[in-house]
Formats: structure tokens, C-alpha cells, sequence
């Protein structure tokens, strides 16, 4: 059984982390929500982080990390959560991109990237998600053809988080066809401000533009950018995908257990009893919910690898997060009831929507309980027949 406690080393790590933030602390909060505040806040935060070590703490010395473990790096996350500390932009580069680039990347591509992706001066977004390929990743139609020194890149990417503000992408795209849909995939690293490039910010539900459509009209991506070898996409692409369920969804659940607190800081004695029950049940969720992510983390820790069983950690957090906001919006409800005014009703609405794409986002809950089903408990694939 995995023993749930830290190590006296990690202890020290964190100890030595709030002495560095208590002499440089985050930005603080403000009301300006425009996206270039947010960009030139989360660069100069990302790059004072950088500066102190704080980021990539579990990447292996040589790359610019600490060659400490995860459990470190949720630790990091967790002590930035607690002072309310700003997103720092480059987080697509430093959950994803830079571990893919340590465990597949050329020499080249290591010494040309990971240093800027810590740094924070190259920001990256995730070119997966197409229109007609979104659970079903391995119906990507984006191809790139061989050209003289590189590719040919023509399709269109969905969904693109910060594709916006973005210096590269890393694309899933198809070099050949293969007798299945994952055979064929590469995965290229490809430069924003490449000709042929053309970006549309997408309105969401909650008014932000944070997600993008991005086409790509023969762009030229030279053959040194081509991660692994031709065909290695699907394997990458998994893998890319498996870092991301540990690292950035740990970070996500913090941030929904601030939330949680917010909601619990507004209890006071006409609050119903059912509604304290259901709160108590959303405390047990997170508790649990960080319990095994973290149980997670020890055995990566400890030599495993990240696998299927990230799925858990992203079915459940998303899901009671859900669960949360849509909580907070009946706080808002029972005090406009009692004529009374509360201030929170505009963060909790735009919360509430915002959590409407979180059991979307890194895979639909459906596709989650497909893998937990198949991959984590053994479970035979589902085979649908015609009546």
C-alpha cells in the first residue's frame, strides 16, 4: 500500500519554496481581464518563476530542471495556488511539449526549445482537435506532404487553446495512410508566424476567446521540426496526452479546491442543511480526488511511467467541478431569494459556464470511462450491433 505522505526532502523543498515567494511574491489579482494583461502578466510571472528554479523542477538537470520528481512539481503548483498566484502562460510548453521533447525529441530540438519553454519566451498551443476529429483522435486529416527540406502542412486545427498568443504549436498531422487510423501520424513542431497561418479566436459561452480555430494553408516545416520519426505521431501523440492528465489536471484541481473554499467561506446559518450536506460531499470529493493523484504521483516518483490511470484523476476532478459551480450558482439564487445582494454572482455564472468545457476538454468524460474501463480494470472493448 502507498504510504500518502511526503518526504522530509519534498518538505524542504516546500519550505524553501514559500521563503523564495515570500521575498518575491505573485502579481495580485486584477480587475483588468483583457487578454493582453493576461499575456504580459503570465510571461513576467512565468519568467521571475524560471529565474528562481520554480519550474520544470522535474525535469533532469541537464535541460534546465532539478531532476526532482512530480511530487515535487505538485507541490510547486500547490504553493501557488495557496497565494492565489496568476496562470503563468507557458503552461502547454512546460506540462506537455518540454516532457515529450526530454523523452523523444532530437539533441537539437532539446537545446533549441526547453531553455525558452522554462523561460516562458516561447509559448506554446496544441494542435489535436480538428472538426471532425475530437475524441477521436486518430482521425486527424491534417497532412503534411514531403517537400524539398521539410513539409507541406494544409488542414485546420479546433478548440486551440491560446493559439492567439502563441510563438509555436505542436500538430498531429497525417504523412501516410496507413490500414489504420493511427497508423500514418507524425508530430511536428511548427512555427506561428509561418506563412500560411491564419488563426480565428472563438467566442466561448462565457464570453472568453481563449480557444481557436487555426488553418494551416501549405506551410512550410522543416524536417529537423518532425518529432520521433515518421509515423511515431500516435505515440507521441498519447504520450503528450498522458503528461497532460498528471501534471496540468493536478494544477486544475487546485485551482477548483479554491473555488471549493470561496463557496465554504459563505455558509452562515440560514444556509439549508441539505445544501451544507451537498457541500460536504464536494469536500470529500476534492479530498479523495487529490488523495489519489497524488498516490499517482509517488509511483511516477518511483520509477512508473505515466498511463491510463491519469483518466481517473481528469474524470473526477472535471466532473465534481462541475458539480461545484453548479452549487454556487444556487448560493447566488437563495440569497437574491432573500433580497439580499451578492457579489459573487458574476464570477460564479462565468465559472459555471467555463466548467460546461472542462468535461470536454483533454478527452470527454466519455472517452475517459472508455479508457478506466479497458485500459485501468481489464474490462473487454464495447463492440455496438445494428437491430
Amino acid at each position: 500500500m502507498l504510504k500518502l505522505s511526503l518526504s522530509e526532502s519534498s518538505e524542504l523543498f516546500r519550505a524553501s519554496l514559500r521563503e523564495w515567494l515570500a521575498k518575491n511574491p505573485p502579481p495580485q489579482s486584477s480587475n483588468d481581464t483583457s487578454l493582453e494583461t493576461f499575456e504580459r502578466v503570465g510571461r513576467a510571472w512565468q519568467r521571475s518563476l524560471a529565474s528562481g528554479g520554480w519550474l520544470g523542477t522535474h525535469w533532469p538537470k541537464e535541460y534546465g530542471g532539478r531532476g526532482l520528481s512530480l511530487v515535487e512539481e505538485a507541490i510547486v503548483q500547490e504553493e501557488l495556488v495557496r497565494l492565489d498566484a496568476p496562470q503563468v502562460l507557458g503552461l502547454f510548453g512546460l506540462t506537455m511539449v518540454g516532457p515529450v521533447l526530454i523523452s523523444h525529441g532530437s539533441d537539437a530540438q532539446k537545446s533549441r526549445f526547453l531553455a525558452r519553454i522554462l523561460s516562458g519566451d516561447d509559448i506554446w498551443c496544441q494542435g489535436f482537435s480538428e472538426p471532425g476529429a475530437g475524441s477521436d483522435l486518430a482521425a486527424v486529416r491534417a497532412r503534411a506532404i514531403p517537400v524539398e527540406g521539410g513539409y507541406s502542412l494544409t488542414g485546420q486545427k479546433i478548440w486551440t487553446s491560446f493559439a492567439h498568443v502563441a510563438d509555436w504549436c505542436f500538430v498531429l498531422c497525417r504523412t501516410s495512410e496507413g490500414l489504420r487510423k493511427h497508423e500514418g501520424l507524425s508530430y511536428l513542431l511548427v512555427d506561428m508566424k509561418s506563412k500560411g497561418i491564419t488563426t480565428r479566436p472563438l467566442q466561448q459561452i462565457s464570453g472568453d476567446k481563449e480557444f481557436n480555430e487555426v488553418f494551416f494553408d501549405d506551410v512550410f516545416v522543416p524536417a529537423e521540426n518532425l518529432v520521433g520519426n515518421e509515423g511515431d505521431g500516435w505515440k507521441i501523440a498519447i504520450s503528450t496526452l498522458m503528461f497532460e492528465r498528471v501534471v496540468l489536471t493536478f494544477a486544475r484541481q487546485l485551482q477548483s479546491e479554491t473555488a471549493l473554499r470561496e463557496l465554504l467561506s459563505r455558509v452562515s446559518d440560514k444556509t439549508p442543511e441539505a445544501t451544507k450536506a451537498d457541500l460536504a460531499r464536494c469536500v470529500v470529493d476534492a479530498c479523495s480526488t487529490r488523495a489519489l493523484a497524488y498516490s499517482h504521483l509517488m509511483a511516477y516518483a518511483n520509477g512508473a511511467s505515466p498511463g491510463p490511470e491519469g483518466s481517473l484523476d481528469k474524470l473526477l476532478w472535471s466532473e465534481s467541478f462541475q458539480r461545484l459551480c453548479k452549487m454556487a450558482l444556487s448560493f447566488d439564487g437563495a440569497a437574491m431569494a432573500l433580497g439580499e445582494h451578492d457579489e459573487n454572482v458574476g464570477a460564479d455564472v462565468h465559472r459555471y459556464l467555463y466548467s460546461r468545457g472542462r468535461t470536454i476538454a483533454a478527452g470527454t468524460s466519455e472517452i475517459q470511462r472508455g479508457i478506466i474501463a479497458e485500459r485501468v480494470l481489464g474490462l473487454p472493448r464495447l463492440k455496438y450491433t445494428l437491430a
